[in-house]
């Protein structure tokens, strides 16, 4: 996974909010036509025109349509693939061929929604621009004087609509759009006789049917033809809407369909010139970068697109599809996991989604997110050997969007050294265990991830285990131990030195190197005191929870002078003073490894015998 992503088409850029968009792109594909990120690098080295021009504009219209239609993608597939046309052309095609009769329903409901003539009138009275239509005009105000005759009848459409709403108020009704589809469907099953009020709503019934077809009619007309006259733009606009680009281009309400096919192109073919919203980045391409106003230093440094567009044509597009990266989890918000590498990303996102579903399903509404996103991307790790995806990993999450403008924003990172550690099977397999500390079990690999400390975890578990009389998993907790060692390692060092990043192979072979010392130092404690060192315990915890590293060593040292194998005493003692005295970060850690054996670390010895600390 990875190796050959620098030959495809799509690849990551290392900016995280284009990168999203990218992954948005491939995620709206997918849902549409069913392709995978495979199939779609596929589509795009071979014929990548069409993919823009034809496949992604007609996918993220359907999408913002909300259709269902299966035959409608069917037929996108078929038509976009036998088109010969190019460019704009295939655009066009697209455009009134197959968006337009995916809004079908849409725009007809907006239109028949008006239920009044004042809805449709401007302050001076004369039709809106979005309503720019004589004829609708007269059939929304025959309509509605028909609907205002049925005052005498309200308790009787109450009775049966089931409804205790009042339909009037003074002289003017107050039906809704639902109200009048429901009594369509109730007087078509009605047997009953005919009176007065049966025949006011089926004449008022009728007008609305004759509404409807003409809307119907008008709208066919532009799929015919391919086009509507200049001043219907704004009646024909297509009705999409958006809380994230509220006034971005298309989804401006002052844009007639004419306008938004011209917006749709420009945004494809990454004309910066066309409009300002195109030729600079700021929040209008994406909310979570600041608005020209933000930027402290705008004045000497504008942000332009064009640069940007060079080395990649298709920004605009990626951009639009930002939200599409995320995953919709119950109680959290919305979810995103990124690294530098699409597939890698890919595939974990899609685990993740998987994984949140599964959890839905069993009515799960507390759902762990930090430990489903981690297992997610264990199981891709596991699954691909994706290691160095791993250099730079986040995890962006929000809840909802509000005024244009995304709430509840949070970011969470992993250092690369955490990552290096990851990265490693066994110790990530070692720390990928829940561990009893009280009434509660913790996550290892969760609280290192969360960057939290493992010491103290160990030390309550231990403590745990004394209590309980339950037996200790060595292996989990020495290297638990060994990598709590390694980070206060590297902290002291940052604090004496700039910081150097080590490789991961040398952060991975000190973990492994400090669970070997301290496998060994359990061993040999064990064999030194045997069952005599049980009197031991006690004490020594209560030295460490004082922080006591004197008292710690005394203890130990004193207990030592009984033993009466040499060469394992030489071990502990140069243990003890090698790894404890004269280590002042990590000197508990190891301490504790020593409490580890006493207890009684399970049957796992891993590397037996006895070797020099020197």
């Amino acid at each position: 996974m990875g190796g050959g992503e620098m030959d495809e088409p799509l690849r990551f850029t290392g900016n995280w909010f284009i990168d999203a968009g990218i992954l948005g792109f491939v995620n709206l594909m997918e849902e549409v036509y069913g392709w995978d990120l495979k199939e779609l690098q596929r589509r795009l080295r071979e014929d990548p025109e069409k993919v823009y021009y034809g496949y992604f504009s007609f996918a993220y219209f359907y999408k913002l349509s909300g259709s269902k239609k299966r035959d409608l993608r069917i037929k996108a597939l078929q038509t976009i693939e036998q088109s010969t046309k190019h460019d704009k052309e295939l655009l066009e095609k697209v455009w009134w061929n197959l968006i337009v009769e995916a809004f079908k329903d849409k725009w007809i409901t907006w239109k028949l929604g008006k239920m009044h003539e004042k809805e449709i009138l401007d302050k001076k009275e004369k039709l809106r621009p979005e309503y720019n239509d004589e004829k609708y005009r007269e059939l929304i105000r025959r309509r509605e004087e028909a609907l205002n005759k049925l005052k005498e009848c309200e308790s009787y459409i109450q009775s049966i609509l089931g409804k205790r709403k009042k339909f009037f108020e003074r002289e003017e009704h107050k039906f809704t759009l639902e109200n009048l589809e429901s009594l369509e469907d109730i007087i078509l099953q009605c047997h009953e006789k005919s009176n007065d009020c049966l025949r006011l709503i089926e004449e008022a019934l009728k007008i609305h049917r004759e509404l409807k077809g003409y809307l119907e009619s008008l709208w066919e007309s532009i799929r015919v033809n391919h086009g509507v006259p200049a001043d219907k733009s704004r009646f024909f606009r297509i009705p999409v809407d958006s809380s994230f680009y509220k006034n971005y281009l298309f989804f401006n309400y002052s844009k007639g369909i004419l306008e938004q096919l011209e917006d749709m192109w420009s945004l494809i073919e990454g004309n910066a010139e066309y409009s300002e919203y195109l030729s600079k980045i700021d929040k209008t391409l994406s909310k979570f970068l600041p608005s020209d106003s933000e930027f402290p230093n705008i004045s000497y440094t504008p942000l332009r697109v064009a640069p940007l567009l060079k080395l990649l044509p298709h920004l605009f597009i990626y951009l639009l599809n930002f939200l599409n990266a995320f995953t919709f989890v119950p109680s959290v918000g919305y979810v995103f996991f990124y690294s530098g590498d699409l597939e890698f990303t890919y595939y974990v996102n899609k685990r993740l989604e998987t994984f949140v579903e599964q959890a839905s399903k069993e009515d799960n509404k507390n759902i762990n997110l930090f430990k489903i996103t981690w297992q997610a991307v264990i199981d891709i790790l596991v699954e691909y050997k994706s290691k160095w995806a791993l250099e730079n990993m986040y995890l962006v999450q929000y809840r909802k969007v509000q005024q244009q403008d995304l709430i509840g924003v949070e970011y969470i990172g992993i250092p690369k050294l955490h990552a290096s550690i990851l990265l490693d099977d066994t110790i990530r397999d070692a720390l990928n265990t829940s561990i009893g500390i009280g009434d509660s079990w913790k996550w290892l690999l969760e609280e290192f991830l969360k960057q939290k400390p493992l010491y103290p975890l160990v030390q309550m578990h231990l403590w745990f285990v004394i209590k309980t009389g339950s037996t200790a998993n060595s292996r989990t907790l020495l290297y638990a131990l060994a990598v709590d060692a390694k980070l206060k390692e590297q902290a002291k060092s940052r604090l004496i030195f700039k910081p150097v990043f080590e490789s991961p192979d040398r952060v991975v072979q000190d973990v492994r190197e400090f669970y070997e010392r301290m496998n060994l130092a359990r061993l040999n404690i064990s064999r030194a005191l045997g069952e005599e060192g049980k009197r031991y315990i006690h004490p020594l915890f209560s030295a460490l929870k004082k922080h006591n590293r004197n008292a710690f060593m005394n203890i130990l040292l004193k207990a030592l002078t009984q033993a009466k194998e040499k060469e394992t005493v030489k071990y502990l003692t140069s243990y003890l003073i090698n790894r404890i005295l004269l280590n002042d970060s990590a000197w508990e850690d190891f301490a504790l490894a020593l409490l580890v054996g006493l207890i009684g670390g399970g049957l796992y010895a891993g590397s037996g015998g006895e070797s020099s600390e020197d």
